[in-house]
């Protein structure tokens, strides 16, 4: 039985997705740590810590022949946490070899670079889902340039301005997630070979060489310097998703208010078998949104514990990274599920523009901005924002219209085409994220690297 929503067979969907389950399951991690064994004994070949005979037969080894409940069984024992691991890879080897698998390693040189070929994972997928985003946002974004609507603050309806300049919005701050990650890559997909407090102690002068030959065969970028309890880049790995995974949200929340029947603007795309409620069949509710909002709030949940494990003692403390081993893989499963649902969601987001018009002409005094704008040369703005702002309480409170409560302070000249969607800068706004971006996908990698 699962005993978490990642893992359901019912529910997983909405937390997980393959590819992280991919990513975390139990085999993963072990061939991973087996990955990480296999490299170091290459390179300690390579060099002449251990035999080259040693290193061929571990790089033999199959993590697929260990069992996950046996590791257990001598991790419990043992109160160690890769005790269990090295004792069953020496059973898998012949006696020449056993001594020479995980050689002057730590469970961190070991675990830390399993994180980093992790993050390494997960931020690919990441870099694909977040382009893929953009790319239906730059889309929309360009085909609604003109197409007008209420635009809001403060939750009320205000000036109008185009969905297109909406959706511009989403991209462009997509875009700088996508500017984040690609920076961040080389300080993120790092190795780690310290030794016990940092200082490669057990291999002596050839250990920085040994850590160059290492990082290099797992395919991870070197460090100046052991990073046992420095951090950072755990924290900044996690605090990219979760800006990334609230820029998300910001989208899916709109989406979620735009579909409001009151409202009808926006839709999130759904098929024929779509069911709403079970008690009123009536409704169309905005599952996928309410769960990217709800997945983002986990990840930057997730985020602030991975920053906590910024702060730890001396040269080696159990309880970051330790920490790291739960929270990591649980922020990358809810953020690889709201990745997926964004992708969703951007691509199929259904416009009824009808209904934006509609609304604005509903909010007849949306022109408010405009009146202020030809007013302004004459009284002067402040006095003009304030002889407005008494003129349309009089008319809400007396029932007056805007030309009546306005007599004497505005001719009659001054009030036609109020009724005019003014979108001001919109389109053109709109025309300089689309080719900023396009000009920037034109040159960036697809894949992150």
């Amino acid at each position: 039985m699962d005993a978490h929503l990642i893992d359901s067979a019912v529910y997983g969907h909405g937390w997980s997705t393959p590819e992280s389950l991919a990513i975390f399951s139990e085999r993963a991690r072990l061939t991973r740590w087996v990955d990480v064994l296999k490299a170091l004994a290459a390179a300690q070949a390579d060099l002449e810590i251990i035999p080259e005979a040693s290193a061929r037969a571990i790089d033999g080894l199959d993590a697929a022949s260990l069992d996950p409940a046996a590791l257990g069984v001598e991790t419990r024992r043992t109160s160690h946490s890769t005790i269990g691991l090295a004792r069953e890879l020496q059973a898998r080897l012949p006696e020449h070899a056993r001594e020479h698998v995980y050689y002057g390693a730590t469970v961190q040189d070991v675990s830390d670079n399993a994180a980093a070929l992790e993050i390494r994972a997960v931020g690919a997928v990441v870099w694909r889902d977040l382009r893929a985003v953009e790319g239906s946002l730059i889309e929309l974004a360009a085909r609604h340039r003109d197409t007008p609507m209420l635009g809001r603050t403060h939750g009320q309806p205000g000036a109008p301005i185009t969905f297109g300049f909406k959706a511009a919005s989403w991209a462009d701050e997509t875009a700088r997630h996508l500017e984040r990650w690609g920076q961040s890559r080389p300080r993120l997909v790092v190795g780690q070979l310290a030794g016990a407090v940092g200082v490669l102690g057990f291999y002596g002068e050839v250990g920085p060489e040994l850590r160059r030959r290492f990082c290099e065969r797992l395919g991870l970028g070197e460090p100046t310097i052991s990073w046992l309890t420095a951090r950072d880049r755990m924290a900044e790995f996690a605090n990219n998703s979760a800006m990334a995974a609230a820029t998300m949200a910001r989208m899916a929340n709109e989406v979620y208010n735009l579909q409001r029947r009151e409202i009808s603007e926006l839709a999130e795309g759904a098929s024929g078998d779509t069911m709403g409620s079970i008690t009123m069949p009536h409704k169309r509710n905005p599952e996928g949104s309410e769960q990217m909002v709800t997945l983002a709030r986990l990840v930057r949940s997730a985020a602030g514990v991975l920053t906590e494990t910024m702060v730890g003692d001396h040269e080696r403390d159990g309880r970051t990274w330790k920490t790291e081993w739960v929270m990591l893989p649980e922020m990358c499963h809810y953020l690889l599920a709201q990745l997926s649902m964004a992708r969703n969601l951007a691509a199929g987001i259904e416009v009824d523009a009808d209904a934006m018009a509609t609304n604005l002409e509903t909010m007849g005094d949306f022109g408010s901005q405009e009146l202020l704008k030809r007013l302004s040369p004459k009284l002067g703005k402040h006095r003009a924002n304030d002889e407005l702002q008494l003129a349309y309480r009089r008319a809400r409170e007396q029932g007056l219209t805007l030309a009546e409560s306005l007599a004497g302070i505005a001719e009659p000249e001054e009030l036609e085409g109020l009724d005019r969607p003014e979108t001001g800068s919109a389109p053109a706004m709109v025309d300089a994220v689309v080719a900023s971006a396009m000009a920037r996908r034109e040159q960036e990698p697809q894949d992150w690297m």
